[in-house]
């Protein structure tokens, strides 16, 4: 609103002439001004193929579990610190609520990361009970409004923070972080329709692959989207065989793979980059261990120094061993 009526103005004022400098004055205050009320969004558009063209430093992903200065996973606290310490991009996961809403969530309980139990005592109201569903209370089973009740339990400072919904923890991250979307419960057609308006971009698909497992529900987000994926081939044994079998069902749409250093063969690197595909190395591997028991950044340093981006639980051990 503010952009069209200033470019109106001005455009205006330049028909005529040369704006006077009082009017000149102005016009720069109120544009100065401008940029601090738009969204980022107009002036520091990030995008993932752009971020990752060759030449680039190293991607540093934070993983949904990453240490992130206290703040919980999956909390709004957490997007805030990345975008505060320069961190670039950040795993989340959203999920269904049972009225079909997003919120974030990794697990598919909220017991874990909430006080969903002395909340709802007997469990979800007019749901299923606690006792019939062994004990869990699964996000699915709990409306917006209820979950909106609950408080992450983990934050380091006792704060109370709520569980978010997706719209809030985008328009958090507002073209300024990378973000990985870790699907857990979600509907194609509800997904898509939640994502409508916002530049994908910045967005990436993200699922764990299991060997020999049907990908046609990803295959058809990313068609619905319109958003690249990523996969984590968990638990691979062979990484170039069940990259292939991923491949084969996702087709070009498959923009990034994220493994452990363990397994890596020169036949799996080579593939992934003869099709221009992203190499990023996970979470809680030997390169993580090393900085946490050692603090040694050696692993990481060699990694990165080959091109891959690294998906840790320590971003901020890994961008001090970048010199960041």
């Amino acid at each position: 609103m503010y952009l069209k009526g200033i470019m109106i103005w001005s455009g205006r004022r330049a028909g005529k002439g040369k704006i006077p400098g009082m009017h000149a004055k102005f016009a720069l205050a109120a544009m100065s001004l401008l940029g601090l009320l738009l969204p980022t969004t107009l002036f520091a558009q990030v995008s993932f193929e752009e971020r990752l063209t060759p030449g680039k430093p190293p991607l540093v992903i934070a993983h949904r579990s990453a240490v992130m200065g206290g703040a919980p996973e999956n909390s709004l606290a957490a997007i805030q610190y990345a975008l505060d310490r320069g961190i670039e991009a950040i795993h989340i996961n959203p999920q269904l609520t049972a009225d079909g809403q997003y919120v974030l969530m990794h697990d598919h309980t909220l017991n874990r990361t909430t006080d969903v139990e002395s909340v709802f005592p007997e469990g979800p109201p007019g749901g299923p009970s606690r006792e019939s569903r062994g004990g869990k209370d699964y996000v699915r089973d709990y409306s917006l409004e209820q979950v909106r009740q609950l408080t992450l339990v983990d934050a380091a400072d006792g704060g109370d923070l709520h569980v978010p919904t997706l719209a809030e923890a985008l328009d958090l991250a507002d073209g300024r972080l990378l973000v990985l979307l870790g699907l857990k419960t979600y509907e194609v057609d509800s997904l898509a329709a939640a994502l409508q308006g916002r530049d994908t971009r910045n967005l990436r698909l993200f699922e764990l692959y299991y060997s020999g497992t049907d990908q046609s529900k990803l295959r058809d987000a990313t068609l619905a989207t319109g958003i690249d994926v990523a996969v984590s081939l968990f638990q691979s044994r062979d990484y170039l065989s069940d990259f292939e079998e991923v491949f084969a069902q996702v087709g070009s749409a498959l923009r990034m793979v994220n493994v452990r250093s363990t397994r890596l063969t020169p036949e799996f690197v080579a593939r992934l980059k003869a099709l221009g595909i992203c190499l990023a190395i996970g979470a809680g591997g030997p390169e993580d261990s090393a900085l946490v028991n050692n603090s040694d950044p050696a692993p990481w340093r060699e990694l990165l120094d080959r091109g891959f981006a690294a998906a840790t639980d320590q971003p901020d051990l890994v961008l001090k061993a970048l010199g960041k």
